[in-house]
């Protein structure tokens, strides 16, 4: 339908309401979920590859629709699912979607190296940044990948004002609307506890739970927990940098700055991109647009026009090799030999 152009977020998901949504009881553990997460994927793409790219033959004079020879039957049956192939529609334009995940876990970053092709994260500041680049980058080298081919893409709020005074103000006006009662409430969630037990003008408690007894999102809660010990936030202002960029790096200044910003982590090898997340919609991402893209254009860190029609080939990744295809090859030239 996108012809090409869509992409899949492979979220593990932490929550109970929506582990119900889908037949279980609770969330599962967080090291099951990405063992399920996995068995997922690699389902998903067989049934992708399932039809060869030159499949459908579409002859009426023959009436023929597929070559029944490229559509190939498979029989998946794992710890978590039971699927029989091949799928009801043919192959995408980009061959799948592009594969993306965001969890910064150890169980994350190993997901990663081994299954995505652009990763989001949440890294504060440059330092946490860069080591997050290095570590998954090595990650995908050690399980035998292409590391310009796993692109990461650290999330950016970028509050813009004509001067930075002015972006500092807006970000102030936009950390006063936050409901601190209901933020409360969130964070009290996030930590396995009471919203009383999180007094609003006090640091958070110092007999917090370790990562590893955290079931949920486990490296946003130790960004949480780490940004808040770090810089000695109360609760009240743990929750005003929380509110904008949920942890992700909150970013006031003019046009210039923010490109200056986004420059430097990527040259510095901390980024291959950003996620842009705009604090206020829709006039954050067209101020963002008018006047950093521009910036960034004049730079030649910003394409001024497409080259490709798909998303994959947007992110300069190449089209995947359909697996059935490349088994099938393995096999002629085995048997040759």
């Amino acid at each position: 339908m996108s012809g090409g152009r869509a992409g899949w977020n492979i979220v593990t998901t932490a929550g109970d309401d929506a582990a119900r949504n889908f037949g279980l009881d609770g969330v599962p553990a967080h090291k099951t979920r990405y063992q399920r997460a996995a068995e997922f994927v690699e389902v998903s793409t067989k049934l992708w590859d399932s039809w060869e790219d030159d499949a459908i033959v579409a002859d009426k004079d023959s009436a023929v629709h597929s070559d029944s020879a490229k559509v190939h039957r498979f029989d998946h049956e794992g710890e978590f699912f039971k699927v029989a192939g091949p799928l009801n529609v043919p192959r995408s334009p980009q061959g799948y979607p592009l594969l993306v995940q965001a969890g910064s876990s150890e169980n994350g970053k190993d997901f990663a190296a081994l299954y995505s092709e652009a990763i989001f994260t949440a890294q504060p500041t440059f330092e946490e940044g860069k080591a997050f680049y290095d570590d998954v980058k090595d990650r995908v080298v050690k399980v035998g990948r292409n590391p310009d081919q796993v692109l990461i893409l650290p999330g950016i709020v970028p509050v813009i004002g004509d001067t930075e005074e002015q972006a500092r103000a807006l970000d102030a006006e936009l950390a006063r609307l936050i409901s601190p009662e209901y933020a409360r409430a969130q964070l009290a969630e996030r930590f396995g506890l009471a919203p009383e037990e999180l007094d609003l003008d006090r640091e958070l408690p110092e007999d917090l739970p370790s990562e590893d007894e955290i079931e949920g999102a486990k490296s946003r809660y130790t960004l949480i927990v780490q940004l808040a010990r770090r810089e000695k936030l109360t609760v009240r202002e743990l929750i005003a940098r929380l509110g904008g960029g949920r942890g992700h790096r909150t970013f006031a200044g003019t046009a210039e700055q923010v490109a200056d910003t986004i420059e430097h982590w990527f040259r510095a090898g901390a980024a291959d991109g950003f996620n842009i997340m705009p604090a206020v919609l829709p006039s954050g991402l067209e101020l963002f647009v008018d006047r950093v893209v521009p910036i960034l254009q004049e730079r030649g860190l910003f394409r001024t026009d497409y080259t490709e029609t798909t998303l994959r080939g947007h992110y300069g990744l190449p089209r995947p090799d359909n697996q059935f295809v490349v088994d099938a090859n393995i096999r002629v030239t085995a048997s040759a030999t």
